[in-house]
């Protein structure tokens, strides 16, 4: 994987967060400057420490590498939420309510964009 893909997500990862850099260096009982390094590419990433990073998180390695893996704040909450369900009621409860609530969300933005005039229809 290249170097600067795992470098880009873990910069995407702190500036989605509500802390610092310096902060995670903390929380991570890493040197204060490891990821001012880091970004300068002064400094790698071993796989130890891109764990640790994973796990502070939230999330697993796969979805670090995951391009689609959206880093927006509520998505990252329903991800750890759905980490702590059994995966059976995953499958039966919540999944289902998620994919119910979706369609509708999807036919009511379609009804929408279907009634809605555009002016340079006229």
């Amino acid at each position: 994987m290249n170097e600067n893909y795992i470098r880009e997500r873990i910069f995407e990862l702190i500036d989605a967060s509500d802390i610092s850099a310096s902060h995670l260096c903390e929380e991570l009982h890493l040197n204060k400057g490891y990821f001012a390094d880091v970004r300068r590419e002064k400094q790698g990433v071993p796989y130890d420490i891109l764990v640790r990073i994973c796990d502070y998180f939230g999330i697993s390695l796969s979805t670090f590498f995951d391009r689609e893996y959206s880093l927006k704040d509520s998505y990252r909450e329903i991800n750890i939420l759905c980490q702590k369900i059994p995966e059976d009621q995953l499958e039966t409860v919540i999944i289902p309510i998620l994919k119910k609530f979706a369609e509708q969300t999807a036919s009511t933005t379609v009804s929408h964009d279907s009634s809605t005039e555009h002016p340079e229809s006229k």
